[in-house]
């Protein structure tokens, strides 16, 4: 379809594992959104509790579901590869299946993407909310191409499950997710795409986040780290990426405090300094999570 059509079709992937919890409402917040033409493709990463049940009847109810299965759990990057392969929209929307997404995110992104057809990836700002759906804070990004591609050697600046690819700029070989590279899959194929188009985030709220300790981002935040610097090292060798002197300074910065600190207080430290949470609710949190580590908090009452 092409760009500039009134109602081009969306393809929203949303990879799923495990997720029965928060999985009705992410899929019922892409089913209600005020942009219609939409091609719904959740990727089951061989669920083991009732997530195939649940999958089964909301696809019954709604066309533009497509259900696909992984007969075994393989992992984000793999399903999300799986699904876009499939895909037909020419955007191409993310979406995960523990969040909500505001009823007209998908109109905002797609009236902006037609209005400035030189941008590749699209994303916008987000909420916080909790296993209650309780806002609990906010999480801000740049805007503007300049100021996020300045920002990518120290932080992700872009909100994974709010972007929306215009893959009219994007080869049809493109080599999407990097499937050695989880946590950081979508920190690295970022970087990949700079070379296609500009980027831009909305400056408008798109998306609530949930933030909660049982989510992959805090099942080993050293990992995550390391293989963050990882793709930085890539991005600068590899993918033609050159940081500012800013953000050198920053990143060794990162790099130095990730050598001192105990790994248990590495996350939390990185969502209070990037203002994620509210500050009475992220000191609350922080204590819940330092007494997941019983080694961390030992080491506090010492």
């Amino acid at each position: 379809m092409k760009l500039n059509s009134t109602k081009p079709l969306v393809s929203v992937i949303i990879p799923v594992y495990n997720a029965n919890g928060y999985l009705l409402q992410a899929v019922d917040s892409i089913q209600n959104q005020t942009y219609k033409n939409l091609e719904i493709i959740v990727i089951d990463d061989g669920s083991t509790d009732e997530t195939p049940k649940i999958l089964g009847t909301i696809a019954k109810k709604d066309k533009r579901i497509k259900i696909l299965t992984n007969k075994k759990n393989l992992n984000i990057a793999s399903s999300l590869n799986r699904g876009i392969k499939l895909a037909k929209g020419k955007f191409i929307a993310r979406m995960d299946a523990d969040d909500i997404a505001l009823p007209n995110r998908i109109e905002k992104q797609i009236k902006f993407l037609q209005t400035h057809p030189g941008v590749v990836i699209l994303g916008g700002q987000c909420k916080t909310i909790d296993i209650t759906d309780k806002v609990i804070g906010h999480k801000f990004f740049p805007v503007l191409d300049k100021d996020i591609k300045d920002a990518m050697y120290f932080e992700n600046p872009i909100q994974h499950p709010t972007v929306i690819f215009n893959t009219n700029l994007i080869p049809k070989n493109f080599t999407w997710y990097n499937t050695n590279l989880p946590p950081a899959e979508d920190y690295d194929l970022f970087f990949r795409l700079a070379q296609f188009g500009k980027f831009h985030n909305l400056k408008s709220v798109v998306l609530k986040y949930r933030q909660y300790l049982g989510s992959s981002t805090f099942k080993n935040p050293l990992n995550t780290f390391n293989v963050t610097l990882r793709v930085r090292k890539m991005a600068t060798t590899k993918y033609g990426y050159i940081p500012s002197f800013r953000s050198k300074l920053i990143h060794r910065l990162q790099k130095l405090t990730l050598k001192l600190l105990p790994a248990s207080f590495i996350y939390p430290l990185y969502t209070l300094l990037r203002g994620i949470r509210s500050p009475l609710n992220q000191i609350s949190f922080l204590f819940k999570f330092v007494n997941k580590f019983p080694y961390f908090s030992r080491s506090l009452s010492q």
